[in-house]
Formats: C-alpha cells, structure tokens, sequence
C-alpha cells in the first residue's frame, strides 16, 4: 500500500504521471474542455474539478523547472494563457 497519495490520484493517472518524462506536458482541464476532440489520451477523474486535481497531482509531481514556465493557467471566457503568478 503506498501511504501519502491524494485518493483523486487514480492508477491511471498516476501510471501517466510515472510514465512522464522530461518535456511531456499533461493538461489538467474541466469537463466543459473537448478532450475527447483534441487530446490523444484521456484520463477522467469523476467528481473532481480541476482545481482539485491540480492539487493533488502537484503533491507528488514536480514541475520541470528547466525549461519556459512550466505551468499555465486559463480564465475563463478568455482565450489567452498566462503563466500563474
């Protein structure tokens, strides 16, 4: 059993989190995003928003701080990214 892993951490999505490697880039997006459209792989994770999920993948996960900002964040009814603050 590991201890410590946030339980919205679902295998599969903590078996992509282990399969990354540096340079692979994940998007965490809400249910409203067409993944489905524009993703090639697609990890649910029910009940959760994706604040949450941001959280607990940032528990166990770290950002890959070498390169350009290494997260992005998107408001809503805007269409351009910003890196967070």
């Amino acid at each position: 059993m590991l201890k410590g892993i946030p339980p919205l951490l679902t295998p599969d999505l903590l078996h992509a989190l282990a399969s990354m490697g540096h340079g692979d880039a994940i998007a965490i997006v809400d249910a409203n995003f067409p993944s489905a459209s524009v993703g090639g792989r697609v990890i649910t994770v029910a009940g959760a928003g994706a604040h949450e999920v941001l959280a607990a993948v940032l528990d166990v996960f770290p950002l890959d701080t070498s390169g350009a900002a290494p997260a992005w964040t998107r408001r809503f009814g805007t269409s351009s990214a910003r890196a967070p603050s």
